[in-house]
């Protein structure tokens, strides 16, 4: 199933939230104003970056590893194709991007120099009031920390204003009483809290149901017994 939309309504946070929990591989196209560039995507990671003059040639090269000999890339070097044709790009907001999943050979030894939950974290830093308002707008919301927490936060290079943010998600604090403790710009404590859900470092917290005592079947029998002498 292709994965389609606009920047202006889905951002790069969004998008590597959803290609990364289901570990998808392929191609994301963004056709921007001036340029159209195809991202590979292995199992969610974003590892390679490339401008494409026609689109249908992203679709003539299906195995990864000739792909980079024709371009005489190396795999030490990939990194350098999202710092150049990816990074510069997260906050602009007019492109139109798709995602094409499974066509696309790639080795098992791809590296990743840019983990997901890095490139998520650095998206959010550059989210609008009004796209952070899509998932941080009830200050009575509670968060906690994912199992997982940990292991993802490893891969992420925090800011020390999202360390403070972070350290206050307990489980128990509402998003109004982290962003009054928390002591900074409210939308730097969204961006950040934003950005940890999307990246599935922290999670909604479910309120617990509180189960009402059930009728015993000894107490239903007297009360049956009752109504029959009546």
């Amino acid at each position: 199933m292709a994965l389609t939309g606009d920047l202006t309504t889905f951002n790069f946070a969004d998008i590597l939230q959803v290609l990364a929990k289901d570990r998808k591989s392929g191609v994301l196209l963004v056709e921007w104003k001036d340029m159209i560039v195809a991202y590979y995507i292995k199992e969610g990671e974003l590892v390679f970056a490339r401008p494409v003059d026609k689109v249908f040639r992203v679709y003539t090269d299906r195995n990864f590893e000739q792909l980079l000999a024709k371009l005489r890339i190396k795999k030490e070097d990939m990194h350098k194709t999202i710092d150049r044709f990816f990074l510069p790009r997260l906050g602009r907001k007019e492109g139109i991007f798709s995602f094409t999943p499974g066509f696309i050979k790639f080795d098992s030894d791809v590296p990743v120099f840019y983990p997901v939950e890095e490139l998520i974290m650095r998206a959010s830093r550059l989210l609008t009031p009004e796209e952070v308002e899509r998932k941080i707008s009830d200050e009575l919301l509670v968060f906690e920390k994912s199992p997982d927490a940990d292991a993802k936060v490893s891969k992420v290079k925090l800011t020390e204003e999202e360390k403070k943010v972070l350290s206050l998600v307990d489980g128990s604090r509402t998003v109004a009483d982290i962003r009054k403790e928390a002591e900074m710009e409210k939308i730097v404590v969204d961006r950040a809290l934003y950005g940890f859900l999307a990246a599935g470092i922290i999670r909604r917290k479910r309120k617990e149901r509180v189960q009402r005592p059930s009728i015993t079947l000894d107490l239903l029998s007297k009360i049956i017994e009752k109504i029959k002498q009546l």
